[in-house]
């Protein structure tokens, strides 16, 4: 009876740690990364349509963003960055700068004006003291 109560407590102790681990765990991307990635697909279907945005990381603190819109439009390419990297202030948790000609038109126009993208060509992700956010 005892050993029963044991291996019953053990077994649940070792679910629990399970599911914690894969719930807070096992992510393969930080968390402003899956903000971005979440952000940007969403915004970009009210213009673009289905998309999928597959992240890839560059260094630390930089990862590569890549969303294919699903309707045979070019992919449109952002650099994503901590919101502590950015030159300006920001209201996510990343800052986004467009790589590709697509991105930096598409920063301007849709839902995707709010995200606040840098278009700038040649983007140090570094952060001014006392600079403010661009208007939009």
């Amino acid at each position: 009876m005892n050993k029963k109560r044991i291996s019953l407590f053990g077994v649940s102790l070792l679910l629990v740690a399970t599911l914690a681990y894969g719930q807070y765990g096992s992510s393969a991307y930080p968390e402003y990364v899956t903000d971005a990635k979440s952000a940007v697909s969403s915004k970009m279907s009210y213009s673009y349509g289905a998309n999928e945005c597959k992240a890839s990381e560059v260094k630390i603190d930089e990862w590569n963003l890549d969303c294919m819109p699903q309707n045979g439009q070019s992919p449109l390419r952002f650099s994503v960055y901590p919101a502590s990297k950015a030159p300006y202030d920001v209201p996510t948790s990343f800052y986004l700068v467009a790589k590709n000609d697509e991105a930096r038109n598409g920063a301007k126009v849709g839902l995707l004006t709010y995200l606040m993208i840098n278009t700038a060509q040649d983007v140090q992700a570094t952060k001014p003291e006392n600079e403010k956010a661009p208007s939009i």
